[in-house]
Order: structure tokens, then C-alpha cells, then sequence
């Protein structure tokens, strides 16, 4: 009796287990248009990484945690700019499909800037030249 007991609380506790398994919701939050409007507002920077090449003219990547830099888009005009905690280097700036144009600035200069990601809420940039690339990973205010 007591190993028949036993085998049906073992049966119970597996189905217990399975019955409270659930899957994780793993969705992704769909993106949005890549345009000014929906990239107006400010933008923290969370994370950041890439590559450059060194002064022996070998490939290093890295990679940073950030605090306190963000950037900002004023209006649908495309008029904003990067605080790096300390200064604030305003831009012009336009959109051609994937592709960020950033003009009178200091910041990413000489990059071809990418949006990789672009959500309500996240906002991933690529910035590439011949010597190096950037990337940022960005959550809304």
C-alpha cells in the first residue's frame, strides 16, 4: 500500500510540473516605420560595442555598459543631438530609408550611420567607417 501511495504522489508531482510549465514569452515588440516622427523624443543609451583597428593595425573589439549618454530628436525636421554626459553636440539630421544622415555635427563624423532596430521603445544604431564600427543600443525615455 504505502509503494502504491508513494507512485501516485510521484505521478501527481510530475503532472504538477508540467501542468505549471509554460512556454516564455519570447516575442519580439514589432518594429516601426523608420521615419523623423517616430523617432522624435529621447533616446538612453544602455549599451555599446564594436571594433577599431589599434596602432599595430590589429582588429580589437569592445564593448561598454553606458550611463547618462543619450541622444535626442527635437522635432520631425530632424533637429536633435548626443549628450555624452557632459556635452551636447547638436544635428541636422534626415532619413533615407535604413540609413541616418547626420550633418553639422561632431558626433559619428565621416560614419555611415544604419538603424538596425527601430521599436517604440528601442532604438539600435550602426555606425561604420573603413577603420572602425560603432554600435548602440537605445531605450526611449
Amino acid at each position: 500500500m504505502k509503494t502504491l501511495r508513494f507512485l501516485g504522489m510521484t505521478l501527481l508531482m510530475v503532472m504538477l510540473a508540467v501542468n505549471f510549465t509554460a512556454c516564455s514569452d519570447d516575442e519580439d515588440e514589432p518594429t516601426v516605420e523608420i521615419s523623423l516622427a517616430n523617432l522624435k523624443g529621447t533616446w538612453d543609451m544602455v549599451k555599446c560595442y564594436g571594433w577599431e583597428y589599434n596602432d599595430n593595425n590589429e582588429k580589437e573589439d569592445w564593448e561598454e555598459d553606458v550611463t547618462g549618454e543619450y541622444i535626442f530628436f527635437e522635432d520631425e525636421d530632424g533637429n536633435g543631438g548626443y549628450n555624452d554626459g557632459y556635452n551636447t553636440y547638436y544635428f541636422a539630421s534626415s532619413v533615407k530609408g535604413d540609413r541616418l544622415i547626420l550633418r553639422s555635427t561632431e558626433w559619428l563624423l565621416g560614419k555611415e550611420v544604419t538603424i538596425t532596430k527601430l521599436t517604440d521603445t528601442e532604438l539600435y544604431l550602426k555606425a561604420v567607417d573603413s577603420e572602425s564600427e560603432e554600435n548602440y543600443e537605445m531605450k526611449r525615455r
